[in-house]
This record gives structure tokens, sequence and C-alpha cells, in this order.
């Protein structure tokens, strides 16, 4: 009897772990599609200089509108510091995909010198579905990206 509940649970485990797997490839196909699709690209452009403290932010703002459906806003900042004379660049970005005004997946990457880090974010049905990042904080950006997206839907979608 324990071999078959156990064997039961294994099961379920790997049917629930393959429906993730198959759920995020949807998501991916989605992204891949709308990359590749021909909607307008809205634009903008913000620029916060703070030379008394050595720190410029230009931030490209775009956004992509299927008719009153966002698809796809991207936040993409390079950052220019000026410590002690020197002067050293940073870039970031945090992509964000929408299916039917519903957050799928957060694409963000971050460039600070030679380092580079890169982390996705799955959603499905309202909740963090799956994640790259191996961090303590994880599972708190996932919500944080979350919250953030449902601030944007509701300025931008009227």
């Amino acid at each position: 009897m324990k071999t078959i509940l156990s064997f039961l649970f294994i099961l379920s485990f790997l049917d629930a772990n393959s429906q993730d797997n198959s759920k995020i490839k949807q998501i991916d196909s989605i992204v891949v599609a709308l990359n590749a699709s021909t909607l307008p690209v809205q634009r903008d452009t913000l620029i916060k200089d703070y030379p008394q403290v050595g720190l410029k932010m230009v931030t490209y703002l775009s956004m992509i509108m299927d008719g009153k459906q966002l698809r796809k806003y991207v936040n993409y900042v390079r950052t220019t510091r000026i410590e002690n004379g020197t002067e050293s660049q940073m870039t970031s970005s945090s992509i964000f995909y929408y299916e039917h005004n519903n957050l799928i997946k957060v694409e963000e990457y971050l460039i600070d010198g030679d380092k580079k880090k890169n982390a996705d974010w799955y959603y499905s049905d309202d909740k963090p579905l799956y994640y790259t990042l191996q961090s303590d904080n994880a599972a708190e950006r996932a919500l944080s990206l979350l919250a953030i997206s449902k601030t944007m839907l509701k300025q931008i979608i009227k």
C-alpha cells in the first residue's frame, strides 16, 4: 500500500510539473509571437540629471497596445554615475508581457560593468507560476512585479 501511495504521489507531482512546463512553453510561444508582431510601438523618453551627485538616468519607455489590450511594456534605463572622477554605466530593463491584459511574463536584466544578471518571471491566473532567479528574495520580487503590473494597467487601460 505504501508503495502504491508513493507511486501515486510521484505521478501527481510529475503531472503538475508537466502542466507548469506546458504553460511556460505556451507563454514563451506568445512572447515570441508578440515580439515578431507588427503592432505599433508607442515610445517615450525620460531624462533625470543630477550633476550635483554625479548621476544621470535616461529611461526609455515603450508599449504595445492591441486595441484596449496592453500586450508589452518595456522600461529600459541607462544610468551614468561619476564617482571620484571615474564614470561608470549601468543598464537595466524590465519587459512586461500580457495576454488579455493579464501579466504572463516579465524579463529583467541588469548590466553593471562586467556583471550581468537576468531573470524571467512567469505568471498564470494572476499568480507567480515560475521564476529563474535563485535568491531568497525571488518570491517577494515576483509579487512586487505583479503589483507594479496591476498599477500600470490601471493607469494605462482606462
